[in-house]
């Protein structure tokens, strides 16, 4: 009957909450048949099978009262086969324990301990563990417990109901198995996953809908002319040929012989609603549901369920709103409530959760494509920008379709030969690196006259001065006493390294009172950098360095701006002497020589391919969680030599070669957040959802599996790390690819060298001041504006919600 329909629609749009808690336990709201509406009750549901019979038998008072089924038994039922199918998400061992089954935000803080909310809880009593005996406890207050407690079979504040369920809040916020609300309380655990009833997001309207006129861009399809807002209804909403009922895949059609009815409807604007009749017909599929029109194109008006129907400017109106600033679906649908107050609407605007719905399944059908791409910087730019945002739901709503690009598939090639190459610093020798380090850095040991005399006169004018003079003295001499040692070291390993070294920084030039040139210094600590070659010179910088060897000119010489050390030399001896002198000649050389061999050993494997399987991941995004603007052309490769190929760097440190840590993205109960892409003009190119915490393997993995040829530049956080682990596993693909830290994060890097620094390229070649490294800063400032109600969202919403974010972000740029 109708009653029952309208428990239906709203059990489907989860304003009637039906939530499955085990294979056996469900939970429910209980509704109103005479106002046909949900009320605040919570009752329990057992669905078993006994022999071929499938028992359902629910505790709320219609079906005490009548002794038969009640819409709750009805609906759990008819819907058992599409929604509550057997699964193996499912623990047996949950009906014994409880279960936070619904957790709402009431109020809000920036102090997240301090936030109020509204959770619900389902537990069995101690003493009968039996279904009939469960009690839903309810709790409003902050994470702490500290709240109103209350619990629906016993009005008592320490009920053994509400303790069990004080324990249960503590394991959810903290993400913590063994916590405990300063008690003791064994064998208490949360449900993994709870199900609720509903049409995921399905709504009658099923055709494409148009972007906000404010972000649509000359390439979109031709939607037709702009709609203007609706301000009197129409009298009947008609069938059309493009009528379908949204029970399935591919959907039942209207068909003009069937039967037709007309069914009054509500339509919801911006200030105010409207009411109208609609044409529907049965469905001959799943014989419950009702067939109705589309009438977005036409009307501009979405089709949620035959009943209730949205003008595309309201729901416009909320992505207009969490687009440009933190914007919850609570706070936006108070306003719009209260603005039909002022407007004297004869009916309120509908609840959040309805809204939610209606909102999610408008932005499915909207378009927004091709706006992962920036018209400046085109399908694969230059220079990208990466960055891991804490934008992240819980890890309850995990699910396993969640496929970043870091995953391994059966059909990915691998590469067997490929192993870790150790020893590519330029000097081999660690040892003679420390001291190299050691006697350049810090103090200069060579001191002008007036500088000696102002270090005399100064001892004893404190106390304690003269020890303090004497231990400076100490380390000076020792740092001096190195000196010998390493010239001879470095003449072994090149004669023009030795030299270099011996007349800017050695014993005689130390005498001589002579203060060696920044640029020789900088030159000499490079070349003894923890860092591989390869991050100081790229096979590109290498072949120019070559050329440089056999042809020293200026003009070779000032080709040479991806090697910046070596540059700042090369200038300054051109500058002074007209010519290179021979010592640099020979160290160009060596370092051609060096790094050559580094990468020869290194490219064990072909290069990468396209592969030839056929994969419909790209389409899959809002399952998958990884939208890209370019298609997915290959699989990651599989490395089984690397030990540690695809372990993470979860809030790790690099080691000694870095003395920055990895962030720990996000609190242990929420995944890791979001890897972006962006080009300098802070358009994003695309990301992909981190099951657990950011990593090279997030960087590496994305550009391998969608770039047919990698970007000239990767300004990434962790370049200095990332460089060797791509060069490692790919280093043909990524010869030529300089890894760069922006200069926002450099300052972190107190051990890494100046060639893994933007800005040190930045101040050679003039073109890349161009560059906007905190592109990648810039949009993460506005994904700001989403972290909190991403944080509360199940999977397929939060890449959703996410998606719509971006596209909007990015045609405000492309515009």
């Amino acid at each position: 009957d109708e009653g029952y329909e309208r428990f239906v629609e709203s059990a489907l749009a989860s304003e009637c909450a039906v939530y499955q808690l085990s294979d056996s336990l469900f939970v429910v709201n209980g509704w109103d048949q005479r106002l046909n509406m949900s009320t605040a009750s919570w009752y329990h549901l057992q669905m078993t099978n006994i022999g071929a019979e499938l028992i359902v038998v629910c505790l709320c008072p219609q079906a005490r009262a009548d002794n038969t089924n009640c819409f709750h038994t009805h609906f759990v039922r008819e819907y058992q086969a599409e929604m509550f199918p057997r699964s193996d998400m499912f623990a047996k061992q949950h009906d014994d324990l409880p279960i936070l089954f619904s957790r709402q935000e009431e109020s809000q803080d920036l102090d997240e301990n301090k936030r109020i909310h509204i959770s619900h809880f389902s537990t069995p009593s101690l003493d009968n563990r039996g279904f009939k005996n469960r009690v839903v406890v309810s709790f409003e207050g902050n994470n702490s417990g500290n709240g109103r407690w209350k619990c629906n079979r016993d009005p008592a504040q320490n009920c053994p109901h509400i303790n069990a369920c004080r324990h249960a809040l503590q394991k959810y916020v903290s993400g913590n198995i063994e916590a405990r609300d300063n008690g003791k309380m064994p064998n208490i655990a949360l449900a993994p996953h709870i199900r609720p009833a509903g049409r995921g997001d399905m709504a009658v309207s099923y055709l494409t809908i148009p972007p906000p006129r404010w972000v649509s861009l000359e390439g979109d399809p031709d939607f037709g002319p702009p709609r203007t807002p609706l301000h009197e209804p129409p009298a009947l909403i008609r069938l059309t040929e493009t009528s379908t009922c949204c029970c399935s895949i591919p959907r039942c059609y209207y068909a003009s012989s069937a039967p037709i009815r007309q069914r009054p409807c509500i339509i919801y604007g911006m200030t105010r609603s409207l009411s109208s009749s609609v044409e529907i017909q049965a469905c001959q599929l799943c014989k419950h549901r009702f067939i109705g029109p589309d009438c977005g194109q036409e009307l501009g008006i979405f089709n949620f369920n035959n009943r209730i129907m949205f003008t595309h400017d309201v729901l416009d109106d909320y992505t207009n709103n969490y687009t440009t600033s933190e914007t919850p679906f609570s706070a936006w649908v108070s306003t719009t409530t209260r603005r039909y107050t002022i407007y004297e609407s004869g009916r309120p605007f509908v609840s959040e959760k309805i809204f939610r719905s209606v909102w999610f399944a408008y932005v499915k059908l909207q378009y927004f494509g091709k706006d992962m791409i920036c018209p400046t910087c085109g399908p694969c730019p230059d220079t990208t920008i990466w960055d891991g945002v804490t934008l992240a739901f819980h890890r309850k709503h995990l699910l396993p379709t969640l496929e970043p690009p870091t995953t391994l598939h059966e059909q990915a090639i691998s590469r067997d030969k490929t192993n870790y190459v150790g020893g590519q610093q330029l000097l081999p020798d660690s040892k003679l690196r420390k001291i190299v380090r050691s006697i350049i850095i810090g103090k200069g040991l060579a001191l002008s006259a007036e500088e000696s005399a102002g270090e005399e006169n100064a001892e004893g004018d404190e106390e304690g001065g003269g020890e303090i003079a004497e231990k400076a003295k100490q380390e000076m001499l020792r740092r001096a006493g190195l000196i010998p040692g390493a010239c001879e070291k470095l003449m072994e390993v090149n004669e023009g390294l030795g030299s270099i070294f011996m007349k800017h920084f050695g014993i005689g030039s130390l005498l001589d009172g002579v203060i060696p040139s920044s640029v020789y210094r900088r030159l000499l600590l490079q070349i003894a950098a923890e860092e591989s070659v390869l991050q100081m010179a790229i096979q590109s910088a290498l072949d120019l360095l070559d050329v440089f060897t056999q042809n020293p000119t200026f003009t070779n010489a000032s080709a040479l701006v991806n090697i910046p050390a070596l540059h700042d030399v090369l200038s300054h001896e051109f500058h002074l002497y007209k010519k290179a002198s021979i010592s640099i000649i020979d160290v160009c050389k060596w370092i051609v020589q060096r790094g050559r061999s580094v990468l020869n050993k290194l490219l064990v494997s072909p290069a990468l391919e396209h592969d030839n399987i056929i994969r419909d991941n790209d389409a899959r995004w809002e399952t998958t969680g990884c939208c890209y603007g370019m298609p997915q052309i290959r699989l990651r490769p599989k490395y089984p030599a690397l030990k540690h190929d695809v372990r993470g760097d979860i809030g790790g440190k690099r080691g000694a070669k870095c003395s920055k840590f990895y962030s720990k993205y996000g609190e242990r109960r929420l995944t890791g957040g979001i890897m972006c892409v962006w080009c300098t003009h802070s358009v994003c190119y695309g990301f992909h959802c981190i099951p657990r915490g950011e990593g090279r393997n997030d960087v590496f993995s994305a550009i391998i599996t969608r770039w047919p040829t990698p970007p000239k530049r990767v300004i990434y956080d962790f370049a200095c790390a990332l460089g060797p682990y791509c060069m490692t596993r790919e280093p043909e693909f990524f010869a030529n690819t300089l890894f760069l830290i922006d200069d926002f994060h450099s300052k972190d890097h107190t051990k890494c060298s100046e060639a893994a620094f933007l800005k040190t390229y930045c101040s050679i070649d003039p073109r890349l001041l161009a560059i906007n490294s905190s592109a990648g800063e810039c949009g993460n400032s506005g994904i700001a504006r989403i972290r909190k109600s991403v944080s509360y969202m199940s999977q397929d919403r939060a890449v959703l919600y996410t998606k719509t974010f971006m596209s909007v972000w990015n045609r405000f740029r492309i515009r």
